[in-house]
Order: structure tokens, then sequence, then C-alpha cells
């Protein structure tokens, strides 16, 4: 007798076994044959519905008993806008959003469906049935109707009946602010729960039979506008396919869970959704369009770096400068430190500890009265391996509060270009780096250029990212200096501001109380400012504006500033320091500090600055009394005793006065670690001056000939003259050998009026190298017996040179010594020239018979030497 379209049987089992129903009364019928008796019993009776077999208990208590027997019959309603929908399984809005199920069968019962007194049919709620993914839920009701109504008439007036209500009330949901529609379930819906099938605007209908595009219209319209409707080409043998695409994907749900299973002119028709591959769609455009999507990436990729990593790594760089992070920069714990312990182990700091000698003190106080003036040009601090150049500055700079230092010796011994460039980050503190993405970057250009033909631009140079890190560094500075918007005022101006500060600051500590610690001035500053900025903030701005504290202007530290003129994109690194810097100097923006012991740093440093003079600092090697006072601030004097000797001869150079007195603690006497030291020098002399080293194919600048020429004067004396050497006949006023001499830190060249004066040796113990190496023998024969064999030469070359000449003008006399020409007698002219041919003949032959002699008396020496050996190697073997 029922017929069940679909439902839920745990809940219209929980509905309909409740307890007896009482009598309600009923909206009068429009027929009048139908009477109802109430009786007080229940029947139960099983039906089955072609998907579930349900146990029902129903109510035959209204109709044991009537004029006319009226089946009880069930129907359900779907409601399509109870939850948020789930289009992905990444959709979280349905797990935070949904309302309970008591809550929504609640609101179902009292607001989306009309009282039951006020619906036809004996209308009776059954229970909820909540569709998840698809944000509706299925409403189960039972009515009762008389014959003069038919079935689909009755289901149509209790759907007309909802709708209504729904109109008239404006039922919306929170979550949405959407109206809820109630449609009749007309089939038998597919109540599935697969967790690869999402809600879509597309249906796919499948039937057999002949509906066509109007019927499939007037039969889907009702649940949304209809955006189209594509009928797929029949297949042999396969149901018929239409799909519908909806304008909303709520109006789809309701179309697929109303009208699936449905029978529509003795046709039934299978509704599920269309699935779209969107993913696939997506990755098919973007591999089948390299030329677009590649740089669209590349621009997405450099968008996301903009907006997010660059401003991390400005933040890393000005915590860096400013020292943030670090602890010990703290003015309270400074303090803390300077009161507690400082005053139980306090020892005197002076320039003598920092820097080795008393003579950098006068260097000191240049350095430190340049960086009180605004910045406007370079600091080049110069001067031989080993100097203290490093410590003297940083000195100077110990009281600046932002100061970052660039140890390019890193960068110079660097095997590749990712090397240079994380070392550089790491200084600097460009955090992060994405070193692996340059790589990555290069590879995927090769494959795009190999596949398409055309270079996608992703491969980031070494000069770009050089570029990129200095520049970001460049902001990072210009946000700790003062005078960062001071670029367009001239240096004067700026100078003006810098002594009202310093003048203001000393006022204000007359005026403070001589008791005051740093950090009740610190916090009385910090209270003031908060006080300011909350008062005024322009007035504030102003008055900041007034001032500019040399303490505050950033120093930049460049050490080892062209350590190496060889190496990966050596030259170009050099160069882009030298611009970078010069871009800070020229806005006035922080003073630059150039520390190098290569003479030719100024070169590069002049092209990117020309037209400036630059603060030359350049530092020499101790005095002998500075020198024994450091070596007897660290060995004690009575243990050792005199070592003047010692010190004299390795001179004042620090790095090897710190070797000298680690061999002496080590327990070496002072004579042994003299000679250790002097044998390793005389090793590197032979090895860089002679190139005996034949396992390095290297060339030198110079031959080993006019190094000889060089060692023998500097052996001599403490200083040789630069003219001197520059006029003699192997160098032939060639000043080239000189500077490679220097710049493998043989020699040491003196300037004097801006021009080469004299000539030291590299180190001060180079000088007893020297005397070492001439005192041998043998190679002191060899030597001068290859010097004078070149001087001959060239000699020889000159008097053949003569002597054509004077055999060119000897063709322009008769054989009676008459001219050529006519007039009897020879020219002046002609004869001035003869005479002084014949004089440098003279010359030349005195100088070849001198340089004869030489050789004749060297190879005298070599042969006796020789000898010597024989017998002496003779003498060993017969003992």
């Amino acid at each position: 007798m029922y017929r069940v379209a679909a439902s839920s049987e745990a809940t219209l089992r929980r509905f309909y076994t409740t307890t007896p129903l009482t009598p309600a009364p009923r909206t009068p019928l429009t027929s009048p044959a139908v009477r109802i008796q109430l009786s007080d019993y229940v029947k139960t009776r099983k039906v089955h519905n072609g998907f579930f077999h349900r146990k029902f208990t129903t109510e035959t208590e209204a109709a044991a008993t009537a004029e006319e027997e009226l089946p009880l019959k069930y129907g359900m309603l779907y409601f399509d806008n109870a939850y948020p929908l789930r289009i992905a399984w990444w959709d979280i809005r349905y797990s935070l959003l949904r309302p309970g199920w008591k809550s929504l069968e609640r609101k179902a019962k009292n607001e989306l469906v009309p009282p039951e007194n006020g619906m036809p049919f004996h209308f009776k709620i059954g229970g909820i049935e909540p569709r998840l993914k698809d944000g509706g839920m299925f409403v189960h009701f039972s009515y009762v109707h008389p014959s003069s109504y038919t079935t689909k008439e009755a289901l149509k007036e209790i759907e007309s009946r909802c709708e209504q209500h729904l109109i008239s009330h404006g039922h919306y949901m929170w979550f949405n602010f959407q109206k809820v529609r109630a449609f009749l379930v007309k089939g038998q819906p597919f109540l599935e729960d697969m967790a690869s099938r999402y809600p879509n605007k597309k249906v796919r209908i499948e039937y057999s039979g002949d509906l066509g595009v109007e019927g499939l219209y007037t039969l889907f319209r009702k649940y949304g506008k209809i955006v189209d409707i594509f009928q797929v080409p029949p297949v042999k043998d396969m149901p018929k396919q239409a799909i519908v695409q909806y304008t909303f994907m709520r109006a789809a749900t309701s179309a697929k869970n109303c009208l699936h299973g449905a029978e529509v002119n003795g046709i039934e028709i299978s509704v599920t959704y269309e699935r779209t591959l969107k993913g696939n769609v997506i990755w098919t455009w973007l591999s089948n369009h390299p030329r677009l999507s590649v740089p669209l990436g590349g621009f997405a990729v450099a968008g996301v770096s903009l907006i997010v990593f660059d401003p991390i790594r400005v933040f890393s760089m000005h915590a860096k400068i400013t020292k943030l992070f670090n602890v010990n920069e703290y003015p309270i714990l400074k303090w803390l430190r300077k009161e507690t312990i400082g005053r139980l182990t306090r020892t005197p700091v002076d320039s003598l500890q920092a820097t080795g000698w008393r003579e950098r003190e006068q260097d000191e106080e240049k350095l430190r009265n340049w960086l009180r003036n605004p910045p406007q040009t370079f600091a080049i601090v110069q001067g031989p391996r080993g100097a203290g150049k490093t410590d003297m500055v940083e000195y100077a700079t110990k009281d600046k509060t932002h100061k970052i230092v660039i140890r390019c010796d890193e960068m110079a011994n660097a095997r590749s270009e990712g090397e240079i460039l994380t070392n550089l980050a790491k200084q600097v503190g460009y955090i992060p780096l994405f070193q692996f993405m340059s790589t990555l970057n290069n590879m995927m250009d090769m494959a795009i250029t190999a596949t398409t033909g055309q270079k996608a631009g992703l491969s980031a140079t070494f000069e770009g990212q050089l570029k990129k890190i200095l520049d970001t560094l460049t902001i990072a500075i210009q946000q700790t200096s003062p005078t960062r918007n001071m670029s367009n005022i001239s240096p004067e101006a700026i100078m003006k501001k810098i002594e009202m500060t310093i003048e203001e600051k000393a006022r204000r500590s007359e005026l403070s109380p001589s008791g005051g610690s740093v950090a009740s001035s610190a916090v009385q500053s910090l209270s003031s400012k908060k006080a300011s900025s909350k008062e005024e903030k322009a007035k504030k701005a102003k008055e900041e504006s007034k001032w500019c504290d040399p303490d505050d202007i950033p120093v930049v530290i460049i050490d080892g500033y062209m350590s190496r003129e060889k190496g990966p994109h050596a030259k170009e690194f050099w160069t882009f320091l030298a611009d970078w810097a010069a871009v800070l100097v020229e806005n006035h923006v922080a003073h630059v500090i150039f520390i190098s012991n290569n003479v030719t740093a100024s070169k590069p440093l002049s092209k990117a600055l020309p037209n400036m003079t630059f603060e030359t600092i350049v530092l020499l090697d101790a005095t002998l009394d500075s020198s024994m006072e450091f070596v007897y601030k660290h060995l004690d004097k009575e243990e050792y005793g005199d070592l003047t000797q010692c010190v004299k001869t390795i001179g004042g150079r620090l790095t090897d006065l710190e070797l000298f007195v680690q061999k002496v603690k080590s327990g070496m006497g002072p004579e042994d670690a003299v000679n250790d030291i002097l044998g390793r020098s005389v090793i590197e002399v032979r090895k860089n001056a002679f190139d005996f080293d034949t396992t390095e194919k290297k060339t030198l600048g110079w031959t080993p000939i006019q190094f000889w020429a060089v060692m023998k004067q500097l052996a001599a004396h403490d200083v040789a003259s630069f003219d001197e050497l520059k006029i003699h006949p192997l160098f032939k006023y060639d000043e080239t050998p000189f500077s490679a001499m220097e710049q493998a830190e043989l020699i040491s060249i003196n300037h004097k009026n801006g021009r080469p004066y004299s000539i030291r040796p590299g180190k001060p113990i180079y000088r007893a190298a020297f005397q070492e190496i001439l005192s041998d023998e043998g190679f002191r024969a060899v030597m001068d017996l290859e010097s004078t064999t070149y001087l001959d030469k060239e000699e020889m070359t000159k008097v053949a040179k003569w002597e054509g000449e004077l055999r060119e003008l000897s063709t322009l006399l008769h054989q009676d010594g008459s001219w050529l020409f006519g007039g009897g007698r020879v020219p002046k002219e002609v004869d001035i020239r003869v005479k002084w041919l014949m004089k440098k003949l003279a010359e030349s032959h005195g100088k070849i018979e001198k340089y004869e002699q030489e050789m004749i008396q060297a190879k005298k020496e070599v042969a006796l030497l020789s000898v010597n050996n024989n017998n002496s190697s003779s003498k060993h073997a017969s003992k």
C-alpha cells in the first residue's frame, strides 16, 4: 500500500515509534466525502523502496475506521541552504560553520516548514536527513489525501505551502546571508559520500528515451538559472547523455538531489555531478605556453621575494650594523660591567695596547678627526702586511655605534662565484640568501633555451647578485644614518650641524651631575623621547633635524681591499665595491675606510670617485725603542737578558715580533728563534724573487739580475735611492719592475711630494736575508756572472750600432778624405758627430774590458768553488 520515494530508516523510526498520537485539529478538506475517525491502536509494517528494507510504525489510528479509508503516504522536501557547500577536500568552511543536528532539526520544524495545523492532508514531519557535501537537507513527512486529490496534486500543494511560507518569512542562513529554498523530491536520491566527488555547477543527465533540450529545460529550470544545455553525441548501446550548466552551484545540488531517479513520461533519469579537471586544464595551458608562463612565474617569484624576503634582509642587515642582537653592546650591560668587574680588574687601555706602539697615536688621531667631518671622500690606510693596519682602524672606530666590516680576504680566497656571494652575505647579514636558487635558475634557463630556442632570463649573473646584496646593504645603512636626508645639502652645512651637536653634547655633559650614570642618562633620554613623541611628533622631527651626531654616522670598513688581483671575478668585485662606496660617500650617507697592502689600490678608487683627494694614512714599521718595549712587554727582561741585537735583526714588523715572542716562549733560545725566522725569510726571498720554484709556472715582472742589483743596494744600505736604481743599465728608466717587486712585497717604495723617492726592504728582516744570500759565494758569483754577461752584451750592441753609423758616415767621403759633395773640407757638423761616436766607442770599450775582467773573475770563483766541493766530497768518500 505504501510507496516511499526515499527516506532514512533511522530518522523515520525515531519519529514513528514514539508514543501514540493524539488527535489534532485538521484543516477541512475541500471534499466533503473525507471523514476520519481515530482509533487507539497502531499497526506496524515493512516497506521495500528499492534501495533499503526499512521498518515503519504507521499511524492507523487516524484511518482505521472511516467512511472512506485513506492510506498514509510519505514524501520528502529538500532545503538547499542548510550547510556551507564543500567544494574540495581542503574546504574547511563545512567543518567550522555547520550547525548541529538538533539545532537544524529544531529550525526545520519551527521555522522552515509551516506549522502542521496550517498544512493540508494531515501533514506531519518525520525527521531530517542532512546532505553535508551538498549543503542541504531532506525533510521527511507523512500525509493523507482523499481520493479527490491525486498524489501529484497533493505533493504540489504541500510544496507550494512550504515555498509561500519561506517567501513570506524570508529565512536567511547566517553563514552566507542567502535565502533558503524548498523543493519536492521527485526521484530517489543517490545517498553517497565518496571523497573524490564534490558539487559542481554542471550536472550530467543519463536517460533512455527522447527528452530533448526543451524537455530538459522545462524539467531543470525551476532549480535555478541555466547557462547552457549540451547534449552529448550518442554512443551505440549506451544511454543518452546531456550536460546542464547552472549559474550557481546550489541550483545544481538541488537538481541532483531532487531529480535523480525520477520518472518523466515513463523515462527514468539519472543525475550526477560533472567532473571537471581544473588542475589539468591549468597545467596544460602553462605547459603549452612556456613563453608566457615562465616569465610570469619568474615575475611571481621576484614579487614574493620583493614583498616578503627583502624586508627581512634589510632588517637583518640593520640589526648587524646596529648590533641589535649583540648583548655585549647594550648600554645597561656595559654600565654593569664597568661598575662591577671593571672596578676589580681595571687595566689602562692606551694606543700601545691596541696597535702595538706609540707612533700610531698621530695616525689614530688623524683618522678620528676625519671621522668627525661629514662623509665626502674615502680614507685609505695602507702599509705592508703585519703593520697593524686593521688593529689601528678598529681601535680608532671602537666608539662608533653603527659600523659594518667587510673582510675581503675571505672573498679573494674563494674558489667560486657562489662562495664569494655566500661569504659577503654572511659578513653583512644578508639573510636569507637562497644561493641554491641561483643554480636551479641557471639549470632551468638552460633547459628552456634547449627546448624553446630562446632564453627565459631566469639565470642571475654574478654581477647582478652582487649588486643586489650591496643595494640592500645601502638601504640598511641609510636607515641608520642621521645624514640620509642630506644628500642635497653641502658638506659645509652638515659640518655646522655636527659642530652644533658636539657643542650641545659638551654643554649637557657639563650640566649633568658628576655622579650620573650611563644607565640613568639613557633612561632619561628614552623617557624624554617617548614623551615628546606622544605630545608633538612634528616638533620632535624638526628638533632632530637640527642635530647631527658624528658618532651616529655609519662607518664602513673594507679590510683587505685588492689583496689579490687575480681570481674568479676579482676585477669585477673590486670595481663594484669601489663604485658602491662612492655612492655612499657622494650622498653623505656613511664614512668608508679602505684598508689595503696593495700600493695600486688607489687607482680603481680614483676612477670611482674622481676629482677628490683621499685621506691617506701610510703605516710604517716601528722604531727600535717601540719594538723593544713590545718584546719586553711579553718576555721577562731579567730572564732573557739584552735582546737588542735580536730585535735589530728582526726589525719593527709586528707579525715578525709576535712570531719571535711565540718561539721564545715555546722554549727556543732568542738567537735560535732569530736564525729560524731568518732562514724562513731567505727561502721566501729565493722563491719569490729568483723564480726557483719550477712547480708553479709563473712569470715575474722583473728579471733575476734586476732584483740582484736592488738587493745588493739594500744589503749595503738601509735605504736605496729610487732614482739611482732607475737609471741603472739593467732597468733603463723603466719603473715597471719596481712596481712588480713592491706588489710581491719584496721591497717597499717610499714616496715624497707625490713621487717615488726611496726603496726599503719589503720586511725589516729582509735586509738580513739579503745579506745572508750575498754571503753565499757560489750564488753571488753566478749572479754576478749573469749580470756582467748581460751588461757586456748590451755594450756590444751599442758598439755595433755606433760602428754602423761610422760606416755610413764614411760613405760620404772620397778616398782622399775630401767631402763627397765638394768643397774639400768635411763639414763641422759631421766632424763633431764622428768625434762623439769615437768617444762613445772608447767608453763602451772600457766598460766591455771591465765587464770581461769581472766575468773572468766570476768564472774563476765558480771554478774554485767547484774544485773545493769536489775535494770535500772525495775526503768524505775516503773516510
